[in-house]
């Protein structure tokens, strides 16, 4: 037909409603209102998963156990609160006739009242829960008072703890306020506005915080991104102004949940995705406690002297304990070995040890009772990884050597569960080891307070190169000193204590007899002429068994042994006393006694545990199979394809809703008529209209009256009539023509959704997004 013919037939038949001339906007039905109102409630659902999947962050921060109880709390109660309190002021907005001017949305709430009502309820309720010992039941009274003042402290404390920290009520207090304060605006930006994905904003900021302050602590975030990912994804769907029918959303849902799965399992292979920023390093702390307790080294002759007091006992997993390491010495002024310890508190985790990478572990789970153990360390088997102490106790951990300290004196009774990964040691890795980078561990006070050269280091020295002579590597260096000072002197308990410079002169040169205080502290001095970094350890054997696993150690099982650091396998014990090589699964390197120094050489191999050969230029052996030391072939491949799989149903299902909302929400009205006809013209192909692009506007206009009927049947011949005047005419509608128009294509994508199976529908969106595949074009 011409242009002209059309528009004139335009102008005769067309009906008001698409008239040039906007008409004024209706006010809205109570059924739309009801529907909005419906929709609103409905997100606070998401709003919640959002706020918990937030709140779950601080996972890395605190033991979940400790954190799902506030979760419990701190997510539910301020959603429902806001629900409520909208409902009631609503009622009475609506009663009162306020809406906003110049529209017909729903009656407006005033909004400082749900404020102020939320602070008030989370006082309260943090005063009831984390603080209720010191609440006196009064809004402004101690509790209150405390908890105000956790708050300002919590983040603090937080970076000057090693994670997780413990579930103490001044650090819970942080996630409680931030997963009330997300959760309460959330739930007030879903009820106050309409857009799909504000009110996921506030849990993303939430989720911020456990993401900077749990970026040192164990596990990962993950799993809480993915079903933030999905929660959110469910979020859009839910406020969708689309209205999307029942059918549909069972089948959005799964994808929303396939979204956030994939969104956990892709987060920690994305490029770039490395070591997160720790505050840690940079963030202002106060330093770390330095123990003022007596050293554990001057006791050793005491506890040999005591030697049927009962020290701890010990219950372990295995049958073969090695020695309870229970301080670390690394600071001698030429007169004691002290600790430099800096103390930090825990919540029961040991950091791993920086630069070390054992080859293999064995676990070792250990249950204390203390019997007589003054000062304030407390025994584990070599580095503890965790450590489990009664509710109430404060425990510190030195970060540099694991050691655990109570802070006070422990009482007798005392009581804990201590879990160790004993390292085995590689005899090849260590045989070529360099010695370790720590100029502070090779320190030996060289001169007097007259500034002049101490004798004693320079015959300590010379002592040193004599025994290890011909030796080219460290760890050979060490092993020929071990073996020189066990096979030399004698060990004999009621020697005079003392390892100050004379001490130790004394006993190389004219003694020959000391306890282990002597053997382990000459080792240590005599390393550091050798450029060994060393320091000394004070701990007990394994002691007596008195049952399957249960152990007794007395103070005659006191030792002392040193310690030397190698690059890249970290701080190995020698065993440098007579009889005191360790038995069983001991962490230290067990060094046989030698017959002579050619024996010595062969000794060098270190561990009796053979390692795998390689050539030079061959790759190192495999590290043991310890967990997380790599991901499995046959992992990658059925992930991988079912990755790709995953992705492209998500995308299949994501694509027409995508190009529907891009049609519909354009700015330009003539698109937004156009877009609604191509969305009518493809869902007729779905029920019979040949897909040939042959069409006019009319003859689909007519297929869809006989196909749909109805109302909106009769009205598809108007609405071509009006796409052929936009497209060739020009015509401008008003905004209300294309809704009216999106209306009708409602109507008819309803009508298709009912007679067109599930199956079939997914199976032609599958096809649809497959490269090379166009929606059906139409010809006006």
């Amino acid at each position: 037909m011409s242009t002209t013919t059309a528009v004139t037939a335009t102008t005769a038949t067309s009906p008001a409603r698409h008239d040039d001339v906007p008409a004024p906007a209706p006010a809205p039905t109570p059924p739309a209102e009801a529907a909005d109102r419906a929709r609103r409630l409905w997100s606070l659902l998401p709003v919640a998963a959002l706020s918990g999947a937030a709140g779950y962050g601080f996972a890395r921060v605190f033991p979940p156990s400790e954190l799902l109880p506030v979760l419990a709390v701190a997510v539910p109660v301020p959603v429902v609160l806001s629900a409520v309190l909208s409902g009631l002021l609503g009622r009475r907005s609506a009663r009162e006739g306020r809406r906003p001017a110049g529209t017909g949305s729903r009656p407006t709430t005033p909004l400082w009242p749900s404020a102020l009502l939320t602070v008030v309820a989370w006082a309260a309720v943090v005063s009831a829960t984390l603080f209720h010992e010191v609440s006196d039941g009064l809004p402004g009274g101690p509790a209150l008072r405390a908890a105000w003042s956790a708050l300002l402290d919590a983040p603090h404390a937080l970076l000057s703890t090693i994670l997780p920290a413990p579930g103490e009520p001044e650090l819970l207090v942080l996630p409680h306020a931030v997963v009330w304060t997300a959760a309460a605006v959330s739930a007030e930006l879903a009820l106050r506005t309409r857009a799909p994905l504000l009110p996921a904003l506030p849990a993303i900021l939430a989720f911020g915080v456990p993401l900077v302050l749990g970026a040192d602590g164990p596990g990962t975030s993950y799993p809480a991104a993915g079903v933030f990912a999905g929660a959110a994804a469910l979020l859009v769907l839910v406020r969708s102004r689309v209205r999307i029918p029942l059918r549909a959303l069972a089948l959005r849902l799964p994808a929303v949940a396939a979204l956030g799965l994939v969104a956990a399992l892709l987060g920690p292979h994305l490029p770039g995705v490395g070591s997160p920023y720790d505050l840690r390093e940079t963030a202002v702390t106060p330093p770390a406690a330095r123990p003022q307790s007596t050293s554990p080294l001057d006791q050793v002759a005491a506890w040999m002297r005591n030697g049927d007091e009962e020290v701890f006992t010990v219950r372990t997993s295995g049958t073969a304990p090695g020695n309870y390491r229970l301080a670390v010495l690394d600071r001698y002024d030429g007169t004691t070995w002290s600790s430099g310890a800096g103390l930090t508190r825990t919540g029961g985790r040991v950091p791993a040890e920086k630069g070390a990478e054992p080859d293999r572990t064995k676990r070792l789970e250990q249950r204390f009772t203390v019997r007589s153990l003054p000062g304030i360390w407390l025994p584990a088997a070599d580095r503890p990884t965790s450590v489990r102490t009664p509710e109430g106790t404060s425990l510190s951990v030195d970060p540099d050597s694991g050691v655990l300290s109570t802070g006070e004196a422990v009482p007798r009774g005392f009581t804990y569960t201590a879990t160790s990964r004993l390292p085995e040691y590689d005899a090849e890795r260590l045989r070529y080891a360099a010695a370790a980078d720590d100029p502070a561990r090779l320190r030996l006070p060289a001169v007097d307070a007259a500034g002049q050269p101490i004798p004693s280091v320079q015959s300590f020295r010379r002592i040193a190169e004599r025994v290890t002579a011909g030796s080219t590597h460290p760890y050979q260096r060490a092993v020929r000193l071990a073996d020189w000072l066990r096979a030399t002197y004698r060990l004999d308990s009621g020697a005079l204590p003392g390892h100050t410079y004379r001490n130790l002169e004394f006993f190389l040169a004219d003694g020959g007899r000391g306890t282990s205080e002597q053997f382990a502290a000459s080792f240590a001095v005599l390393g550091r002429t050798l450029g060994l970094p060393t320091r000394v350890a004070v701990g007990f054997r394994p002691g007596t068994r008195t049952g399957a696993g249960t152990w007794r150690v007395r103070g005659e099982d006191v030792l002392a042994w040193p310690e030397v650091g190698f690059a890249g396998v970290g701080w190995v014990p020698f065993h440098p006393t007579p009889g005191e090589v360790t038995q069983g699964g001991s962490s230290a390197v067990a060094v046989e006694e030698p017959e002579d120094s050619r024996q010595t050489d062969r000794e060098t191999a270190g561990p009796a545990r053979p390692s795998t050969p390689r050539t030079p230029d061959g790759p190192a052996p495999a590290a043991g199979g310890e967990p997380g030391s790599g991901v499995s072939l046959w992992l990658v491949a059925p992930v991988v394809p079912l990755l790709l799989v995953t992705g492209y149903v998500l995308y299949a299902l994501w694509l027409p809703y995508r190009r529907r909302s891009r049609r519909r929400g354009d700015p330009d009205v003539r698109r937004r008529v156009l877009g609604a006809w191509q969305q009518i013209t493809e869902r007729l192909t779905e029920i019979g209209l040949p897909a040939t692009g042959a069409h006019t506007a009319q003859e689909v206009a007519a297929f869809g009256a006989a196909s749909v009927g109805g109302d909106v049947g009769l009205r598809l011949p108007e609405l071509a009539t009006l796409v052929n005047e936009v497209e060739y005419a020009d015509r401008r509608p008003d905004a209300e023509a294309a809704d009216a128009a999106w209306a009708d294509c409602e109507a008819v994508e309803s009508t298709v959704r009912q007679r067109v199976p599930r199956r079939t529908r997914l199976l032609r969106l599958l096809r649809s997004a497959a490269p090379g595949w166009s929606a059906p074009a139409w010809r006006r």
